[in-house]
Formats: C-alpha cells, sequence, structure tokens
C-alpha cells in the first residue's frame, strides 16, 4: 500500500512540473510575441518618419531611415521595406546606390526577377559581360522567365567577325589551325586570319594535336605545328583523307586503309571508307554496309548499319554518340552501336557535340534530342548539328544560328554557316570569302 501511495505521489510531482513547464513557456510565448509587435511597430514608426522626408523630396533624410529601421529591426516586412528602399533609390536617381542594393539583395537570395534583369542590364551597358551573364545564370536559376534569358543569349553570343580572302578552307579539328587554299597552294591560317604555315603544300588535313599530314613534291608527310617534317610516306599512297591522334587513313587503288601517323600500316584490311574519332573508334565501310572498330581494330559491331552521318570535322561520333542508319531510317547510337531509341527520321546530321539535325519526309529540317524527341520543329531549308549552345541554320536562303530556346542568336545573313567549335566558326560571306565568327564571351557562358 506504501508502494502504490508513492507512485501516485511521484505521478502527481511529474504532472506538476510539466503545469509548471507549459506555464513557463506560455509567459515566454507571450513574451516573444509582445517583443515581436513591439520590434514591429518601432520599425513602422521608423520607417514612417522617412516616408514624411519623401513627400519634400528629402531622399538622403529619408533613406538614412530606411537604413536604420532595416538594420536595427528584422521583422516580416523587412522584405517590402527593402523594396520601398529601392524605390527610393530610384526616384532619387541615385543609380549606384540603387544598384549596390539590388546586389547585395542578389547576394542573399531575396532579389525579385526584374533586378536580376535590370542589373544585367546595367553590366552589360558598362561593359562588364562576365559580371552581367554570371548574375543572369544565377537569376535564371531561380525563375522561369523569357525576357531574362532573350536577355542572357544577347550578350551571351556577342561575336566579332574576321574577314579572309580564301574562298575555300577546311573546319580545323582543334586549335584552330585552319587549312586553307589560295587558288595554287594551301597552308594554315590561324583564327585573326593571319598566315600561321606558309602556302607551300599541295594538299593539307585537319591537325590532329601537334600533327597534320600535307603533300609537298608528290609525297605525304608528317608535320607538327612549325612546318617541320616528322615522317614521310613510303607505300605510295594515293591520298590520305584524316589524321586523329596516332592514326591517319590512306587511301591506295581506291581502298581505304589504317596506318599510324608514320605510315605503318596497322592492318592489312582494307575498306571502301574508313573514318577516324577522337573517341579511339574506327567507323567503315564495306560494300555498303558499315560496322565500328576499336582502336585495335576489333569489331564493335558487325556490318549492320546503311549510312553514317559524318560532322563538319570528318567524325562519325560526337560527345560520345554517332548519327547512323538502318533500314528504317537514321537515329542516335552510343558508342556500342546500340540504338538510343526506336524512333527512325528520313535523314539526319551527323553529331557535332549537341542536339542533332533530323529531317522529316518533306526535307525540312529540325533538330531532336537524345531521346529521338523532336524540340525544334522541321522547318528549316537546311541545318547542322548543335555545338557551344548554337546550331548553323538555312532560312529563306540565308545561313545564321539559331540557339537552343529555338530563336536566332546570330540573324541569317550569309552564304554559308558552320558549327562553332572551341567558341569559333566559318561563314562564307556574299563575295564568297570565308570569314571566322569568335564568341567574344564563350569562356564565360561555356
Amino acid at each position: 500500500m506504501a508502494k502504490r501511495k508513492n507512485v501516485v505521489k511521484s505521478a502527481k510531482g511529474t504532472m506538476g512540473a510539466l503545469l509548471i513547464l507549459m506555464v513557463v513557456l506560455g509567459w515566454l510565448m507571450t513574451a516573444y510575441t509582445v517583443l515581436i509587435n513591439t520590434d514591429t511597430r518601432k520599425q513602422a514608426a521608423m520607417i514612417n518618419s522617412g516616408k514624411v522626408f519623401i513627400e519634400d523630396k528629402l531622399y538622403i533624410r529619408a533613406i538614412t531611415k530606411y537604413k536604420e529601421a532595416l538594420k536595427t529591426y528584422s521583422t516580416s516586412n523587412n522584405l517590402a521595406y527593402e523594396e520601398e528602399l529601392l524605390a527610393i533609390y530610384r526616384e532619387a536617381a541615385m543609380w549606384e546606390e540603387y544598384y549596390g542594393f539590388i546586389e547585395q539583395r542578389i547576394s542573399k537570395g531575396t532579389a525579385q526577377a526584374g533586378e536580376y534583369k535590370e542589373l544585367a542590364q546595367y553590366y552589360i551597358d558598362q561593359e562588364s559581360p562576365a559580371k552581367a551573364i554570371e548574375v543572369l545564370k544565377t537569376g535564371m536559376a531561380l525563375y522561369q522567365d523569357p525576357e531574362m534569358n532573350s536577355i542572357y543569349e544577347s550578350v551571351c553570343y556577342e561575336y566579332s567577325p574576321v574577314t579572309t580572302v580564301y574562298s575555300q578552307v577546311l573546319m580545323p579539328s582543334s586549335d584552330w589551325y585552319i587549312p586553307a587554299y589560295n587558288g595554287e597552294t594551301w597552308g594554315y591560317i590561324g583564327k585573326n586570319g593571319r598566315t600561321i604555315l606558309d602556302f607551300i603544300y599541295e594538299e593539307a588535313t585537319r591537325f590532329s594535336g601537334k600533327y597534320a599530314v600535307i603533300k609537298t613534291e608528290g609525297v605525304y608527310r608528317l608535320i607538327d605545328k612549325e612546318g617541320n617534317w616528322n615522317a614521310v610516306d613510303k607505300n605510295g599512297l594515293d591520298q590520305v583523307t584524316a589524321i586523329e591522334g596516332t592514326r591517319l587513313v590512306g587511301v591506295k587503288d581506291g581502298k581505304a586503309g589504317v596506318y599510324s601517323n608514320t605510315f605503318v600500316p596497322v592492318t592489312e584490311e582494307t575498306f571502301d571508307q574508313v573514318y577516324l574519332n577522337d573517341n579511339g573508334l574506327i567507323v567503315v565501310e564495306k560494300e555498303g554496309r558499315w560496322a565500328i572498330l576499336d582502336s585495335e581494330m576489333k569489331p564493335v559491331t558487325d556490318y549492320i548499319f546503311t549510312d553514317m552521318a559524318v560532322n563538319s570535322r570528318g567524325q562519325v561520333f560526337g560527345k560520345g554518340y554517332a548519327v547512323a542508319a538502318d533500314e528504317s531510317g537514321y537515329f542516335l547510337m552510343d558508342e556500342k552501336g546500340k540504338p538510343c531509341f526506336e524512333e527512325r527520321f528520313a535523314n539526319a546530321k551527323g553529331m557535332e557535340g549537341g542536339y542533332y539535325a533530323v529531317s522529316d519526309s518533306s526535307g525540312k529540317w529540325g533538330f531532336a534530342d537524345e531521346k529521338g524527341q523532336i524540340f525544334i520543329d522541321c522547318q528549316y531549308e537546311d541545318v547542322y548539328s548543335f555545338s557551344n549552345h548554337l546550331a548553323p541554320v538555312k532560312y529563306a536562303g540565308k545561313w545564321g544560328y539559331l540557339n537552343q530556346s529555338g530563336t536566332w542568336a546570330i540573324e541569317p545573313q550569309f552564304q554559308m554557316a558552320y558549327p562553332f567549335l572551341e567558341g569559333n566558326s566559318l561563314v562564307v560571306d556574299d563575295l564568297g570569302n570565308y570569314r571566322i565568327l569568335s564568341l567574344k564571351h564563350y569562356k564565360l557562358f561555356n
């Protein structure tokens, strides 16, 4: 019986403690509410005193009151008062302070979409595109705002053109050593249009890394970027069509073979066509059927494809994917030759490193994604696949560049245009000469 009394006594003690705790918490909540309400009232009073100064355009005094209220108190009204302070800066034409305050709000994550756009445009006007791009990238991550995206596109794709005197050039593979023909011989120019290697060659391939293949005195030779000879062909090749890494494609008696870049045959097997790729895969054709080989010339696939789409740099693969065809049409595939989807297109262009170009049965061109879904309708006369976020597109007889939103980043104005590579591209002007376009801010947005 005594034990039961102790239990009851203990329970009563616990209940008493809980009641005391609840009372204390209640008093604390009440005190906190009173304190918050007091802060809110005091802050509002300070703001109202500032508003009086605005009526007389005493902006400095009004701003001082607003800043003091925001610094002293932290209430649910702070964001609204910050926006009122922004409006005062704007009304007073205190632009340095205005944009500085927007910067603060962006850093805190409290700015509205319009503030991101205003600050970005301010940076653009101040010729600070790097700052504008960073502001817009931050804003676009928070807001789905088409106008913000439009501003971003306009600053990202500003370009400068360099006009050359050449009417025949090849898209480079890298480093923008551009093979160019002056009407008599081949040489190499840079993205500034100036000669890098003299025009003394009968033929010239694109550079791959440090090396390219040229023909002089009727013989093919391997050269480095200083023009020094590093190897010479003793196979009597009729043509060298490509070089990639330590391999090149040589043609003899109408058959293509794979050679080392020192002109040693890698295999005795020959093909109708061969394409090298910077991922090491080799795409070959025999009797109208195509297969993929690995870097050791071993089969990745059988001869199961009816066609392979080649890109502007003479390769089939781009960023791990290629466009191939079977009896049903064209499709995207991975490096193992596996189709990415069942959908087939009437025609398609080679992968450049972004969304790929596809055609419908009417011959109009558009773009598809990695799932085979059309994301820019087939409506254009001709196109190349995307790279560097842009795609060359022919519209109303002229070429320009579309962005991934399907709007013009560079208006149609050229006789011909090629994909961007490392922020540069080749176009042909109305005189038939090549120009080199360089995206001014490529390193900032890529």
